[in-house]
């Protein structure tokens, strides 16, 4: 099993064959076009992933995880634990500054940890610092974090992009205004940024690792799928996320790209909303659950990518279950909406994003036309990507096509968010006392076949409960030109500019 999520884990790096005979060149401009825009540069309010994509090229975690998953050195150059394992003790690098100028150290630690930990701030992921008790400067280069108990997921935590270590000088100066005004550590920092269209990150000169070959990254903000493939294919583009399914062979046949394919974490799901009737009645739920054909959708819509699976975790995942979905049965899903008192159905919204998932309109329209085939008529509904999480997070969705990632590679950071009660991105309002004392069981289990076990069972819980109907683990599937090289990818979604050079 460590092998299988070792090679997982495996970094992708992206470049053609015969590149490592090529000298890296230095200079020129990497064009990258994505479905979505940034909604903000502030690391502690990111909740998408093409948004973390630019946020973590400016800004830098104290550790990162490496190709095997294995946490290593970033800001902090060693750590240890003391024999109660309470307490957290970090070695800060030395000779580093912000993009403002300003150095790098343990009160910068200090100041962006307890900004996060604020309830004030508002920030959504503030319960990734829930375990913390308290942050202790012990002098300029060393950190100590407390805990409340021991946890487990420590160190996978601290890699999470939400936890990016910022200068105090500039949010102090932009106060609310840091998410269009940056200024972290990393080897690209903010050129420019115009909402909706573009972001162009600029190389860091002062960059304290080895500096970016690359002078800029834009990225350009293209959601129609078949724009993005005619950028890439006439030079506009030099690199693409989320190649429509139906493209890919007419791009791998071509001599002047690269199609880059690779499993990661993510589930793409239809989300359910507890709160709203008729989502309310578990009945209801399960019905949409055996109404929905979804090797019917990987077969049909995808072009047979993807990888199936019922449970809400990505098995890539350590720790994670696989359970196998449920078997498509209309019959049993009109009985259940009769027993349910809908034996005509009934109607709803239906919230579909275009451009940031694979193929996500064209899946929400295949489901639209499943659910009808047992009495349930759904409108499809697709604001743009701000307005449609804005929804999403407030639970104003009945149902809802999304995706859930993993930034850290362990499960306690999702299942802390999207599954526990009052979860800040709980948006199936979901609520079981039982799975809730698991996950916070499971924080503090530092035997591992202790925490192995309780997860599992948390995992049965929420497939039993179904807040949603999993479709399918999505492949990461990213396009380039022939001449880019040293472009890495990794399978928390994370795409790393720091490397990459055109030839």
């Amino acid at each position: 099993m460590h092998r299988v999520v070792s090679a997982a884990l495996a970094l992708l790096l992206v470049g053609i064959a015969g590149a490592h005979a090529q000298q890296p060149k230095s200079g020129g401009t990497l064009v990258y076009a994505t479905g979505t825009d940034v909604q903000t540069l502030d690391p502690q309010f990111v909740t998408d992933v093409p948004t973390s994509r630019i946020v973590a090229n400016i800004h830098e975690t104290l550790v990162k995880a490496d190709q095997n998953g294995e946490i290593q050195p970033c800001l902090a150059t060693s750590w240890s634990t003391s024999d109660d394992k309470l307490t957290w003790t970090f070695k800060l690098r030395e000779n580093v500054r912000f993009h403002d100028g300003k150095p790098f150290n343990a009160a910068a630690v200090k100041a962006t940890f307890d900004r996060m930990r604020d309830p004030a701030t508002g920030s959504p992921r503030r319960s990734s610092l829930a375990a913390i008790a308290d942050v202790k400067v012990i002098d300029d280069h060393t950190i100590a974090l407390v805990t409340k108990e021991p946890f487990a997921p420590l160190l996978a935590q601290l890699s999470a992009y939400n936890l990016a270590i910022m200068s105090p000088a500039q949010l102090q100066k932009a106060g609310a205004k840091y998410r269009e005004q940056p200024a972290g550590t990393g080897p690209f920092r903010l050129k420019s940024w115009q909402p909706g269209e573009r972001i162009t990150l600029a190389r860091n000169d002062d960059y304290w690792g080895e500096k970016p070959k690359l002078d800029a990254v834009e990225t350009r903000v293209v959601p129609e799928d078949s724009a993005r493939v005619l950028q890439l294919l006439s030079g506009e583009a030099d690199v693409i996320a989320s190649v429509p399914t139906v493209m890919l062979k007419r791009l791998e046949s071509s001599s002047a790209v690269q199609v880059i394919k690779k499993t990661g974490f993510r589930t793409i799901y239809v989300g359910l909303n507890n709160a709203i009737a008729p989502f309310n009645d578990h009945r209801v739920r399960q019905a949409v659950a055996y109404a929905i054909d979804v090797k019917g959708l990987q077969r049909g819509v995808l072009s047979g990518t993807g990888q199936l699976g019922g449970g809400f975790e990505s098995p890539v995942i350590g720790g994670a279950k696989e359970i196998p979905p449920r078997a498509h049965d209309p019959a049993k899903a009109r009985k259940l909406l009769a027993d349910a008192g809908f034996p005509n159905g009934f109607a709803t919204s239906f919230y579909v994003p275009t451009g940031r998932y694979l193929m996500d309109r064209q899946l929400g329209e295949a489901i639209q036309a499943q659910l009808a085939d047992v009495g349930i008529k759904v409108r499809i509904e697709s604001p743009e990507w701000g307005a449609f999480t804005a929804l999403v997070d407030q639970k104003k969705a009945p149902m809802f096509l999304m995706g859930k990632g993993s930034p850290t590679g362990d499960l306690d950071f999702t299942l802390t968010l999207t599954a526990l009660t009052n979860g800040r991105m709980n948006s199936f309002a979901l609520s079981n006392p039982e799975l809730d004392q698991l996950i916070l069981e499971q924080r503090a289990a530092v035997e591992p076949e202790k925490r192995r076990a309780l997860l599992a069972r948390a995992q049965d819980l929420i497939f039993e409960e179904v807040p949603a109907v999993v479709l399918f683990y999505e492949d990461q599937l990213f396009a380039a030109r022939a001449n880019v090289h040293g472009l890495a990818i990794y399978p928390n979604e994370f795409v790393d500019f720091a490397g990459a050079w055109k030839g």
